[in-house]
Formats: structure tokens, C-alpha cells, sequence
């Protein structure tokens, strides 16, 4: 059985190589690591360049808490830089739980104007995109609609059922984390997704907390999202597992 954790970020996690050993135990063959800002991409790219004994693949990008503006023209550079590297750009999207962008102004307006220019790389270097669209599930549906691009992954999707059936009807993508044990919002997304429309992730390093006991997680957690998801969908987890390997691989253009 292989595994691929579509979504971490190692750049946060002290102990790389302990995860990276606990993680190839636990049957992860591949990793994506995402930036979320410059500092963190430029992290990111230094741990991608630093790691030969594992599968790592990049994306790079601009989340959407608190974006820095000054340093957007910097995070462009990195990625046309890295163009040939990155397998996606993200984590980028939007986001509307923080304060600032809670109600339409400026807040949300720099959230989308990052989001808008990080879809636009995607189409000119012809990137999938990993989008972040906590509570702003149909603003950021649109938005990519607009970009018309088709590989889309709609990262963590805990939104409403209409429009989750919006995005799959365009052949877009979702993710599912270890949240899958507790969460209602994220059972009823993976129930409703094909299979071969869903990817695994952790989301690396953060906490979960199901009803056994909160903890922190790793790569090698992908295994806990996988195992409620083939208990959900009634489906063999070997299976399961060969299905979502398949179609991560597929959307981020790697040959396996």
C-alpha cells in the first residue's frame, strides 16, 4: 500500500527527519509541501532542496491570513523562479473567519486580489491550483470558475452540499484530513465526492481532536484519514488507498 499526504507543511515541524521515518513506517510514499507567505515558501523550497531520501513535491503560494502586500511581487518571483519544480501553486484562496475580512472591504479585497493573481499563474504556467476557502466556499468557486482552469483542489472542503455539487460538476477536486474521525461538515463532503475525486492529506502539524484524545499531527496521520474514509464509503482501505494514490499523482502531473 502507498500513500501520498497531498497536504503538509514541514517547514513548521521541528523533527523532519523523525516524521519523514515515522511517515515512510506508516506506508506514505509522497508528501506535498505548501508555503503559505515568503518566509514560509522560501522554508519550504530550502527543506524540498535539503531531502533526498523522500518523495517531497512543492507548491508555492500566498494563503489568505493576512496577506502581506509588499511581499506579493516577491512570492510571484519564487514561483515563476520555481516554475518548473512546483507541482501546484498554494495554499492560496480565501478565508472569511478572520477578523479582517469578516465583512466585504479591504480585508477581503486583498484576499482576493492575492487569490485572483495566484490563479493567474496557474493558467500561464499551467499549475493545479490548492485552494483554501474557509467560509468563503462560493466566492472562491467562482473565482476559479472565472480563471477557467481545470485542475482545482478544494483543500480540507467542510462547505455547504450545493456547492460542493458545483464544484464537482467541474470536474474540480476535494481533500479530506484526519478531521474525517469527528467532523459531520467533512464526512458528508467525502460521502458525497466520488472516490476517484478525493485526495488524503493532514495538513501537517495541526491538532486534531477527535472523541480518543487531541493530538498533533504528521504525515504518517494520512493513514487515520484513509481508514475513516474507507469505513464511510464501505470500500477496502487497500483499494481506497490505490484509487486516491492514483488520482493525487494524476492531478499534480507526477509519473509514479
Amino acid at each position: 500500500m502507498k500513500l501520498f499526504d497531498t497536504h503538509a507543511h514541514l517547514n513548521q515541524i521541528d523533527d523532519i527527519d523523525g516524521v519523514l521515518r515515522r511517515a515512510r513506517e506508516a506506508e506514505v510514499d509522497k508528501i506535498l509541501i505548501a508555503g503559505l507567505d515568503l518566509d514560509s515558501n522560501r522554508e519550504v523550497i530550502k527543506i524540498y532542496n535539503s531531502i533526498k531520501n523522500f518523495n517531497l513535491y512543492l507548491a508555492l503560494g500566498i494563503h489568505p491570513y493576512r496577506p502581506q502586500k509588499d511581499t506579493f511581487k516577491e512570492v510571484y518571483a519564487l514561483i515563476e523562479e520555481h516554475k518548473d519544480t512546483i507541482v501546484a501553486i498554494g495554499e492560496t484562496g480565501l478565508d472569511y473567519t478572520y477578523k479582517e475580512a469578516r465583512e466585504e472591504g479591504p480585508g477581503r479585497d486583498l484576499q482576493k486580489e492575492a487569490f485572483k493573481s495566484q490563479l493567474a499563474l496557474a493558467q500561464k504556467f499551467d499549475k493545479p491550483v490548492i485552494v483554501h476557502s474557509r467560509e468563503a466556499w462560493n466566492d472562491c468557486f467562482e473565482m476559479v470558475k472565472e480563471s477557467h482552469l481545470s485542475k482545482v483542489l478544494f483543500h480540507w472542503y467542510t462547505g455547504p452540499l450545493d456547492i460542493l455539487e458545483s464544484i464537482l460538476s467541474k470536474g474540480y477536486y476535494i481533500s479530506v484530513s484526519p478531521a474525517i474521525e469527528y467532523s459531520k461538515q467533512a464526512q458528508e463532503a467525502a460521502l458525497r465526492a466520488p472516490n476517484d475525486r478525493i485526495l488524503l492529506e493532514t495538513d501537517s502539524p495541526v491538532r486534531y481532536r477527535p472523541p480518543s484524545g487531541s493530538y498533533i499531527c504528521e504525515p504518517k496521520d494520512v493513514i487515520k484519514t484513509l481508514e475513516k474514509l474507507s469505513e464511510l464509503k464501505k470500500i477496502d482501505k487497500e483499494e481506497l488507498a490505490k484509487i486516491t494514490y492514483i488520482s493525487s499523482c494524476s492531478f499534480f502531473n507526477i509519473t509514479d
